[in-house]
């Protein structure tokens, strides 16, 4: 690499090496991690401690969260954590922001040309498993934005901004659409909702037994088909034909 190129940050060469698809937040940082060798030491400790900030939110949630046990889990001094954050509510909100932020960079991509409902079926099996695999940050995530108006709101425009990009993909498959631009963000709105209801009672507070027995594709197909049939009105298509 050319001295004059900066240096991809580590979140960009994580991404790198297992490019998109579903992940499990800590391994995301222990990837993160491992690549931090040549990093200044304060660079590597902050990634110990968040480390253990995120198993330790994975395993008891937000409210059991202490700063002696994030500072024994990474195997650090107490004090140490304090040079990073002022106490346990500012670790949390900082370690969530990171892991919002890695759930959207790991979005797959479609290739050019894909139709809109393979497209949906991707993104929804993604997050399936994304969601299973870190169920107890989404509980803490939920948790947060219960006390914190601020990182409610954060979690708000994030879901207005990818309602905003579903319209778009709706409108392209559709040119003859016919209704108002607030019930194409209404009905998009409505999907991302029942996506985060329905896998909130299936895999962090299971309520749902009748969906209990089913796969982790089965359950993003079945919400994928509810998709189309909320913006279309009608059931996708099957498969090998063409969708919009």
């Amino acid at each position: 690499m050319s001295e004059c190129q900066p240096k991809p940050s580590l979140e960009a060469r994580a991404a790198d090496d297992s490019r998109h698809g579903p992940f499990v937040y800590r391994d995301e940082l222990g990837a993160r991690l491992a690549l931090a060798a040549d990093e200044p030491k304060t660079v590597r400790t902050r990634l110990r401690l968040m480390g253990a900030v995120a198993a330790l939110l994975e395993e008891g949630g937000l409210h059991d969260l202490r700063v002696a046990d994030c500072a024994a889990r990474a195997g650090l001094a107490h004090g140490t954590f304090y040079r990073y954050w002022p106490d346990r509510s500012a670790a949390a909100r900082d370690v969530l922001g990171d892991f919002m932020a890695t759930v959207r960079a790991r979005r797959p991509v479609s290739a050019p040309g894909t139709a809109l409902y393979p497209r949906i079926v991707a993104a929804n099996r993604y997050y399936v498993r994304v969601y299973r695999a870190n169920a107890g940050l989404m509980r803490c995530l939920m948790q947060l934005g219960n006390v914190e108006a601020e990182f409610a709101r954060i979690g708000q425009e994030a879901n207005l901004a990818l309602a905003a990009r579903v319209v778009r993909a709706w409108e392209r498959a559709d040119p003859a659409l016919d209704l108002p631009p607030h019930e194409r963000i209404a009905r998009a709105l409505a999907c991302i909702a029942m996506v985060e209801g329905v896998l909130r009672d299936l895999y962090v507070r299971p309520a749902l037994a009748p969906l209990a027995s089913m796969g982790e594709d089965e359950v993003a197909d079945m919400l994928s088909t509810a998709w189309f049939r909320i913006l279309f009105g009608r059931d996708p298509p099957r498969r090998g034909r063409k969708a919009g």
